[in-house]
């Protein structure tokens, strides 16, 4: 049985650099990943972490490749639900493809365990986040749909 792998791709009207520092900036992932805020200093070996509201780490991994503004890669381990936090960490990469007037986003998640929890996590929760990155750089709005936006405001959404 092959191990699962998860791929998923968009096309954002910003330059590379602008996505690279969505990924890379804590002021941008709050606003579009569950509130969270990424910290590393971006050399490979480093540590990276998301941390919530309270400062709690909730993913953790270590920066594989750097190749700014081309290619992230980065160890993935969830802290946030103690069945994740077991099993051993997986891949994450981030590649940033320039086009005429826009980039093309590829992310793939892979290097997971046979049978692993976090990937069925990853499956459901990465497509949100991204959407609401795409919507963030290029309306200067996320969506509501990736835990940024309180229930009573999601209410007048559209």
């Amino acid at each position: 049985m092959s191990k699962p792998e998860y791929v998923y791709e968009t096309f954002i009207r910003a330059t590379p650099e602008k996505i690279w520092e969505a990924l890379t900036s804590a002021a941008f992932t709050s606003q579009y990943f569950h509130e969270t805020h990424i910290r590393s200093d971006w050399q490979p070996g480093s540590p990276v972490v998301f941390t919530n509201g309270e400062d709690n780490a909730v993913i953790e991994g270590e920066v594989l490749v750097a190749d700014k503004p081309t290619r992230l890669s980065y160890s993935w381990r969830s802290l946030y639900d103690e069945e994740l936090a077991v099993e051993r960490p997986s891949r994450v990469t981030f590649d940033i493809e320039s086009m005429p007037g826009m980039c093309r986003l590829r992310i793939t998640h892979d290097n997971f365990e046979t049978g692993s929890k976090t990937y069925e996590r990853v499956r459901q929760g990465w497509s949100a986040i991204i959407c609401s990155l795409k919507s963030l750089l290029e309306t200067d709005q996320p969506l509501p749909i990736a835990g940024n936006v309180a229930p009573e405001e999601q209410q007048g959404a559209t």
